[in-house]
């Protein structure tokens, strides 16, 4: 075993294979998430049977979002921009911003 995926990593996992299986519908015209999903577990062991549910329910919460998305773009130097912002200062911006309209 490599380690565990965890946190933002693990979200980036489940994406990556909702998008797998969005792909898989655009070129069938269907896709069938739970078996999908299953092969893919059984081929690679990501989770342990008991986890399977959740996984198909979690991967099936990102397909829909992904299906459902509106925005189809971000400014790259924008996103960057606020990457560099660490939570201390985002946090001290949100205060400064909700003090503002107190007064």
């Amino acid at each position: 075993m490599w380690g565990k995926i965890e946190g933002q990593r693990l979200r980036l996992a489940k994406m990556c294979i909702a998008d797998y299986c969005l792909a898989l519908r655009e070129e069938s015209g269907n896709v069938d998430i739970p078996y999908v999903v299953s092969r893919i577990n059984n081929e690679f062991r990501l989770v342990p049977e008991s986890e399977m549910p959740s996984l198909i329910n979690d991967i099936g919460y990102f397909f829909h979002c992904l299906d459902n998305q509106q925005v189809e773009a971000l400014d790259r130097g924008g996103y960057w921009k606020w990457r560099a912002v660490s939570a201390l200062e985002a946090k001290a911006e949100l205060e400064r911003n909700l003090n503002q309209l107190r007064t």
